[in-house]
């Protein structure tokens, strides 16, 4: 297992099964997110396409298993990040059909 330099805002161990890392916000912030794969499956499973799915319905399933801070930045930040991920699962899916 590979060292987390001292001050890189990672607070969990590499390779733990159900965590996903998210880079929060332009100062680079990685965050570790756990049960975002169930999030994204469960959207898929509704029929949720990229553009129909809002911000505040991607962080409220994910906040659900995750501690967020109460501040608007913070939670805006993670927003962003959870929808660039969403996207990015949302592509591959659709390159599969």
């Amino acid at each position: 297992m590979g060292q987390i330099p001292s001050g890189s805002n990672e607070c969990c161990l590499p390779g733990v099964e159900g965590l996903t890392y998210l880079k929060v916000s332009v100062r680079g912030v990685t965050r570790g997110v756990m049960g975002l794969d169930k999030v994204v499956q469960q959207l898929l499973m509704m029929g949720r396409r990229l553009e129909e799915v809002t911000d505040t319905e991607l962080a409220g399933m994910a906040w659900k298993l995750n501690y967020i801070p109460d501040q608007e930045t913070v939670e805006a930040d993670n927003a962003i990040a959870l929808r660039q991920a969403y996207a990015t699962f949302y592509a591959r899916q659709e390159q599969k059909k």
